[in-house]
Order: C-alpha cells, then sequence, then structure tokens
C-alpha cells in the first residue's frame, strides 16, 4: 500500500489527490494554514495543481497568534 505522510502520521495515498482538495476534506481554511511538501514552502497559488505522490511528506502549519 501506497502512504505519504500529514504532520508525520502516515495515510494512505489516493491518486489525483492535490494538497488544495485534501486541505478542504480536513476542513482547513485554506488562508489559515501554511504547507510544506517534503521540506520546502509551498505556496497557496501552487496547492490546486499540486498532487501528492506516495513517499511525500506534508506539513501543515498552524501560524501562532496572539500577544
Amino acid at each position: 500500500m501506497s502512504e505519504y505522510t500529514l504532520n508525520g502520521q502516515a495515510q494512505a495515498w489516493r491518486e489525483g489527490l492535490s494538497v488544495a482538495a485534501l486541505l478542504a476534506e480536513l476542513e482547513r481554511a485554506p488562508d489559515a494554514v501554511a504547507t510544506a511538501l517534503n521540506g520546502a514552502f509551498l505556496p497557496r497559488g501552487r496547492r490546486e495543481a499540486t498532487l501528492i505522490q506516495p513517499g511525500d511528506a506534508l506539513t501543515l502549519i498552524q501560524p501562532i497568534t496572539g500577544g
């Protein structure tokens, strides 16, 4: 079975799953989270066209706010 990791947790890989589609499935607002794919920042504008591949490591980073 092919997998990728999401925040260090193994996930079953599905063909054709984009980063944007995954965020929608997780009910994460696109502007409320930063993304890194395989250790490199992934801009919001590239999420729709970026397909998750087996072995990829996707990290979702929630900005810290407050004062």
